[in-house]
């Protein structure tokens, strides 16, 4: 996770599921921070929710990060922030002066300079303007001609958290965001919109590049499982936009471009190939997005930006990287984006739902048991223990129960509940799977049932 100060503001999937898009309940059947439960004990009910405040779907156990290895042994990059929350002394409140940003603010956020050397040439070789404003995205690019074409639309990102003490949100982290629309929508991560009490957007002035414009941004949908969010800002004058591509066409050694603001160095442009097709999606969730591996340089604040083709057109979003921590050995250059193909779906049910519709789940929460405790217990596969079933779900009149283990979807074994998820969607909502369960009987031991369960539409705002 590529979001400057993940450390404090961001904990991504640590508490993804809960304070992802799961805000509105304060953990009370979140599974990430629990640890396993008693077997045959009875559970403490579960407080009641409205049907608007429950998130009627499994909760998916998060990747530790920092904590546990990652992939290939490494430990994904998610605690490599730089911007601190400030330590409150006497009466100083930050941002108590600050202009409100429902309008437009101006601030001097420089672009890297770029040296060219005048003692060999004069004067730097002019670009080709037909390229640059080919509004088809019809022209191979170079590098350079790619930065001059795409600059704009590769925007910063403020997130500003509510800390006690403080009068004002108080900045808590920066990041990137693709504007994609003429009208202010800006895809990013979720991860980056986290926790948030607002957030802001800097946009270079067009005409004058040592002129910045700040707008509040509200945020119009964010998702968890796919990491990506859409915010939203607005003014009269249209904005410069992007154009999402096709990531179905592209080629493992093919080059790329990423453009972002990392460790809050604006408008960075990095260059490489991709790498890999197909790699995982960061949370693990059976609802995730594929991503695309790269060996172009990104880093924290580079989340939510754009990784374009050389003809301009984006073909994922920045997600995060791989690190190396420890003794385990050492990782270089191995980052992921979202493929666009699999976000604009979510990307276009955000804009007009602030949710992913037509996503297929049980409606239960659960919570991963161990094959060792499985075992001790007389269940012979590792399993999803069930700690919570919907009362407003189809699943409440199954006959499934809290305190049952499922260890099986459609005769698949499911030791996770990622492994559930994985299996639920390939489903449609409204279509029925059959779940291997073992329930404890009135002495303790547990027994196999087979339970039918027609899937719901979880809408996980």
């Amino acid at each position: 996770m590529l979001f400057v100060n993940e450390n404090n503001f961001n904990n991504g999937y640590n508490s993804g599921y809960n304070n992802g898009y799961n805000q509105n309940y304060n953990q009370p059947y979140g599974v990430n921070n629990y640890s396993e439960p008693v077997m045959n004990q009875p559970q403490p009910q579960p407080k009641k929710e409205s049907k608007a405040g429950f998130v009627a779907g499994i909760i998916a156990t998060a990747l530790v990060v920092g904590g546990v290895a990652g992939f290939a042994g490494s430990v994904i990059g998610n605690n490599i922030g730089t911007v601190s929350l400030p330590v409150i002394s006497g009466n100083e409140v930050p941002g108590e002066n600050k202009e409100d940003s429902n309008s437009a603010t101006e601030s001097n956020i420089p672009r890297p300079e770029t040296t060219i050397d005048t003692s060999k040439n004069s004067d730097p070789r002019p670009l080709d303007e037909t390229k640059i404003n080919d509004a088809n995205n019809s022209y191979l690019l170079n590098a350079e001609e790619l930065y001059a074409k795409v600059k704009d639309t590769v925007v910063l990102l403020y997130n500003y958290q509510d800390v006690q003490g403080y009068k004002e949100p108080v900045l808590s982290g920066s990041a990137s965001g693709v504007v994609f629309t003429a009208d202010g929508y800006i895809v990013t991560n979720a991860h980056v919109v986290a926790n948030a009490s607002k957030m802001t957007a800097v946009v270079y002035d067009y005409e004058n590049d040592e002129i910045t414009h700040e707008y509040e941004a509200t945020i119009i949908g964010s998702d968890t499982s796919t990491d990506l969010a859409v915010i939203k800002i607005t003014r009269d004058e249209p904005f410069k936009y992007a154009l999402l591509g096709d990531s179905g066409n592209v080629r493992v050694g093919q080059d790329i471009c990423v453009l972002g603001n990392p460790k809050s160095l604006v408008s960075t442009l990095t260059k490489g190939i991709v790498s890999g097709l197909g790699r995982a999606a960061y949370s693990g969730s059976g609802y995730g997005c594929s991503s695309i591996q790269i060996d172009a340089a990104i880093n924290s604040g580079n989340s939510g930006g754009a990784l374009f083709d050389m003809y301009g057109n984006v073909i994922g979003i920045i997600d995060y990287k791989l690190v190396s921590t420890g003794g385990t050995a050492s990782v270089e250059n191995i980052g992921f984006a979202i493929s666009i193909d699999e976000a604009k779906p979510v990307i276009n049910d955000l804009m007009v739902h602030g949710y992913v519709t037509n996503r297929p789940g049980l409606g239960i929460n659960g919570q991963d048991i161990s094959e060792y405790n499985a075992q001790r217990e007389g269940i012979p596969h590792a399993g999803v223990y069930v700690s919570y079933i919907a009362e407003d779900k189809p699943v409440a009149k199954s006959g499934l129960k809290e305190g049952d283990v499922i260890v099986a979807v459609n005769g698949v074994l499911t030791p996770t509940i990622n492994a559930i998820q994985t299996e639920v969607v390939k489903n449609n909502v409204g279509d029925t799977v059959e779940l291997t369960v073992y329930r404890a009987n009135i002495t303790g031991k547990y027994k196999e049932t087979k339970i039918t369960v027609e899937l719901s539409e979880l809408n996980l705002q």
